[in-house]
């Protein structure tokens, strides 16, 4: 599988804005935890880097149902995510990838599209995540050790946001019959936002401008997730999205759930369907979460 030609104006983009990552100055750290931290099993990305020293694998498997009633078409998605996210250089540097491959069968197209299988890579991308504020960084509220409560409750600071900036790049492959016509290079930019409103309630904010510069593909999506810890290993979310792509637009529900099998592995479900008549969408997963932690304290 090759790429097609690669214009020189996206690698410059792209080369500028990891440059500017890795040597801007903030008082910023990433949040390395004890236990693993993904964005699995919702679509948003969090603020805080996995830390340098960990390598991490977050795959899942789903069935997208897509249907047109007024058409009595039907197509069956089955695909397969994985992202790979890698903390190097400093701590509130990450890496990433996330490439997803996808069986397409159609059995009663929409009129003027082909009936049978269509197999191939449906999403290819890399880049960067910067984490440019942690607000936790200059909370020097003191620990009160007699009372849990105090330590955990809601306080108004916590509306003050963890602000993250993330610049990639989508990367064509030519032989993939979803990518027909696509640029072998379209940047993608995301503005991420992060509150723990308390120590079990989390929201996640991302802002996202993708396939800039193509008028054609170009998109914006508006996700917000709300996550919370039911017991140190549980965990459930609700997540709604607003994409929109020219005069298309559509939103979009998902919700479900992940569970901490050992500090280093998650596995979650989830599920959502989108608001929209033609086409309707429904769709239910599973996903696992696994890292190899290397991470050592600098003292």
């Amino acid at each position: 599988m090759l790429l097609k030609s690669v214009p020189k104006s996206c690698f410059n983009l792209f080369t500028w804005t990891l440059f500017i990552f890795l040597f801007q100055v903030h008082e910023v750290k990433g949040q390395y935890t004890d236990i693993i931290n993904s964005n699995s099993p919702g679509n948003t990305m969090g603020a805080y880097s996995v830390g340098t020293g960990i390598y991490q694998a977050e795959g899942r498997f789903y069935v997208d149902r897509v249907t047109v009633d007024s058409l009595s078409s039907e197509s069956l998605l089955n695909n397969g995510l994985l992202s790979i996210r890698i903390g190097l250089i400093k701590e509130n540097l990450e890496f990433v990838y996330d490439v997803m491959y996808t069986l397409d069968s159609s059995t009663s197209p929409i009129p003027g599209q082909k009936v049978g299988v269509d197999t191939g890579i449906y999403l290819n991308r890399i880049g960067v995540k910067y984490l440019v504020y942690d607000p936790e960084k200059r909370n020097n509220k003191p620990i009160n050790v007699y009372s849990w409560n105090a330590n955990n409750k809601f306080s108004w600071r916590n509306l003050i946001p963890a602000i993250a900036i993330y610049a990639g790049t989508n990367l064509a492959i030519s032989s993939s019959p979803f990518m027909v016509n696509y640029p072998s290079i379209s940047p993608r930019a995301m503005l991420i936002l992060q509150n723990h409103i308390t120590s079990k309630w989390v929201t996640t904010i991302n802002v996202v401008y993708d396939h800039i510069g193509n008028k054609s593909l170009a998109d914006t999506n508006f996700i917000a997730s709300l996550s919370h810890n039911l017991k140190p290993k549980w965990s459930l979310f609700v997540e709604g999205q607003y994409y929109k792509q020219g005069d298309y637009n559509e939103q979009v529900l998902r919700t479900g759930g992940a569970y901490l099998l050992k500090r280093n592995i998650q596995f979650d479900l989830f599920g959502g369907l989108n608001f929209k008549e033609a086409p309707k969408k429904r769709f239910v997963g599973m996903g696992f979460s696994f890292r190899i932690d290397n991470h050592k304290i600098k003292r």
